[in-house]
């Protein structure tokens, strides 16, 4: 793996309910902002409950994906996963004088995998933006470009979520589909759970070829 596993922050998004109203008023910013986090890991939390457990994690399963230029429930976990490094890109676009995404963000999609258990959701998270992501490789028979970009992995239990940043992974982008050809996509990117080691596994294929530099072994809980 290209970069070390570290673990950046660890939250507790429930603090700000025991604190005194008078106190609140007066961090009136940081108190909003930990009850909306807060409220998004009860979702969450309420969600994993919701769905069904993963079965045999340890298999194989393709990637999705997430447009993250315009906030949606359905994407409020990435977006909070990639708050800092969207600001960023946002303020690069702005920067050169570009305003088209005043209204959202400036381009940005995201590819996740998501493991449910009993009690914690585990989301391998990695961010395509210009200014985050560097080309590995074009594989313009495929329609596919594979970039190195970053990755994250954020565990939830209950109310607290543990966020690691786990260095660079590739990131399969594809071409829009011709109009009129069919068959099976020719790439694809991959993601299992080894449960006995707490081991997330990502690859990629092209081709019925997995591309070299692109298979990972992240464990989720670093030495």
């Amino acid at each position: 793996m290209r970069d070390a596993l570290v673990s950046t922050k660890q939250k507790h998004y429930i603090r700000c309910w025991h604190i005194s109203c008078a106190l609140c008023r007066s961090r009136r910013l940081r108190c909003a902002s930990a009850l909306i986090a807060g409220i998004m890991m009860l979702d969450l939390s309420t969600g994993a409950h919701a769905q069904s457990l993963t079965p045999d994690p340890g298999a194989w399963r393709p990637m999705s994906y997430a447009n993250l230029q315009k906030p949606s429930p359905q994407t409020a976990t990435y977006l909070d996963i990639w708050k800092d490094a969207i600001d960023v890109n946002n303020r690069a676009y702005k920067a050169r004088g570009d305003q088209r995404f005043v209204d959202g963000n400036a381009p940005a999609t995201e590819a996740h995998f998501v493991i449910w258990s009993a009690t914690k959701s585990v989301v391998l998270s990695i961010l395509n933006t210009v200014t985050g992501c560097t080309l590995k490789e074009l594989r313009a028979a495929a329609g596919a470009t594979v970039k190195l970009c970053p990755l994250r992995i954020a565990i939830y239990e209950g109310l607290q979520v543990r966020t690691l940043d786990g260095g660079h992974a590739c990131f399969l982008e594809l071409t829009s589909p011709v109009a009129g050809k069919s068959g099976e996509p020719q790439a694809a990117s991959y993601a299992s759970y080894d449960v006995a080691t707490k081991t997330v596994k990502t690859g990629l294929i092209i081709d019925h070829q997995a591309v070299d530099g692109c298979s990972q072994n992240i464990s989720l809980y670093p030495p």
